[in-house]
């Protein structure tokens, strides 16, 4: 059994809008990476302002893997995302 981690990225809501929410790669990419579930909001308040909140749960290495698959480049999240898995 994979030691699993969750963690919340925030995507950039243009991002989100472009590609309507999908995520490109299948559900067989993202397990063969590690990942194990994906939460992606299919109905959100504007309120929530500039970023969609999006939880992943999967091994270290999925949650890196997805990390790069959706683009994140804000260093304050790559930092977060770096405690979460050390301390796990």
């Amino acid at each position: 059994m994979r030691d699993l981690v969750e963690f919340t990225f925030f995507v950039d809501t243009h991002r989100y809008d472009v590609t309507g929410g999908e995520l490109p790669a299948s559900w067989e990419d993202l397990v063969d990476a590690g990942v194990e579930h994906v939460d992606i909001p299919v109905g959100y308040a504007h309120d929530l302002g500039e970023r969609i909140p999006v939880r992943v749960t999967g091994s270290a290495g999925g949650l890196r893997w997805f990390a790069a698959l959706i683009s994140v480049d804000d260093e304050l999240q790559l930092e977060e995302l770096d405690r979460a898995l050390a301390d796990r």
